[in-house]
C-alpha cells in the first residue's frame, strides 16, 4: 500500500529515494471520492510493482508542498525519477497511471521506443478526449476511433477535409506522429499548429502552421510515422490538424489510428521543492 508523508521533511527524503528507483506521489484530499478510488488502486499496484515507491500526500496537511508541486485538483499522481517529473496523471484513471508507470520504470534503464521511435514514449494516453473534437467529422466514424482498438475509423463527412483539436492532460515535447490510414483515403497534405485551439477551416488554410507535412503511400507502408521539427513543439498542450486531401483525391478521407511520440514536460521544479523545505527549517 501506499506510505502516508507524515512530515515535510519526508518528501525531499523520496525525492532522494526516487535517485534510485520510480517513485509515485499520491497528492489527495480527504474530501474528494475519487481519491479513495485511487487509493484502493495503488494498494493493488503496490503488490504488482514491489519495486516502486508509492506514497501519499494530503494537500490540506501539506498546502506549500502542493504549491511547489503546481498540484490545482486531487486526485494528481506525479511519478519521479532522479528527483525529477516524468510524468503527471489526474483522476481516477488506472490505466493511465499504469501507463506512467511502465514509462517511468523504462526512463530508469530500459530504451524507451514507440513505434520504432528510440529514446520515446507514446504519448497517446495523454489525450484529453473529452476535450478533443474533430470538425466535418461523420456522425458514423467520429474522432474516437482513431485512439480505439479494431476496424473502426475517423471518417470526413461533406468533402475530404478535416480539422482535428486535440487537447493533451499536461503538456508535452512532441517528437514524431504516427498515422495509419486505408491508402486510397488517407491524409496528403497536414498543416499541424501547436497551441492554437482557434484553428477553423478558413484559418487553417490561411494561418502560418507550426509545420507542414506531405504523407505519401511509401510513407504510410513503412509505419506512418513522421518526424517533426522538435525544436518547435516542446511546450505542448494541445495540437490542431488540417487535413487539407487525400492521396486518393476522393471526397472521404479516413484515418484510423493517430498517436503522437515524445516526452512529457516536467511540472515540478525540484529545486524550489528543497528551496522551500530549507526556508520552512530556517
Amino acid at each position: 500500500m501506499a506510505v502516508n508523508v507524515e512530515r515535510q521533511e519526508q518528501f525531499v527524503e523520496i525525492l532522494n529515494e526516487s535517485a534510485g528507483k520510480l517513485v509515485v506521489v499520491d497528492f489527495y484530499s480527504t474530501t474528494c471520492p475519487p481519491c479513495r478510488v485511487v487509493d484502493q488502486m495503488l494498494t493493488q499496484l503496490a503488490r504488482e510493482y514491489p519495486n516502486v515507491g508509492f506514497y501519499k500526500v494530503d494537500i490540506g496537511q501539506f498546502p506549500d508542498v502542493a504549491a511547489q508541486c503546481r498540484i490545482t485538483a486531487t486526485p494528481t499522481l506525479q511519478f519521479y525519477r532522479r528527483a525529477r517529473t516524468v510524468g503527471e496523471v489526474r483522476g481516477a484513471n488506472k490505466e493511465a497511471i499504469v501507463d506512467a508507470i511502465e514509462a517511468g520504470l523504462s526512463d530508469g534503464g530500459e530504451a524507451r521506443s514507440a513505434f520504432g521511435v528510440a529514446g520515446h514514449s507514446d504519448l497517446t494516453r495523454l489525450v484529453h478526449r473529452t476535450q478533443s473534437e474533430c470538425l466535418n467529422q461523420s456522425d458514423d466514424h467520429p474522432l474516437d476511433n482513431v485512439f480505439a482498438e479494431g476496424d473502426a475509423v475517423l471518417e470526413s463527412d461533406v468533402d475530404e477535409q478535416l480539422v482535428l483539436h486535440i487537447a493533451f492532460n499536461q503538456p508535452i515535447k512532441l517528437h514524431s506522429i504516427m498515422l495509419r490510414a486505408p491508402l486510397d483515403r488517407a491524409p496528403k497534405t497536414i498543416r499541424i499548429f501547436a497551441n492554437r485551439t482557434d484553428i477553423g477551416f478558413d484559418d487553417a488554410e490561411s494561418a502560418v502552421p507550426t509545420q507542414e507535412i506531405e504523407m505519401t503511400p511509401a510513407a504510410y507502408e513503412q509505419g506512418g510515422v513522421v518526424g517533426l521539427r522538435y525544436v518547435r513543439f516542446q511546450n505542448v498542450t494541445s495540437l490542431s490538424l488540417f487535413v487539407a486531401d487525400n492521396l486518393g483525391g476522393g471526397d472521404v478521407t479516413a484515418i484510423s489510428q493517430l498517436a503522437f511520440i515524445g516526452t512529457a514536460v516536467s511540472s515540478a521544479n525540484v529545486s524550489e521543492i528543497r528551496q522551500g523545505e530549507e526556508g520552512h527549517a530556517h
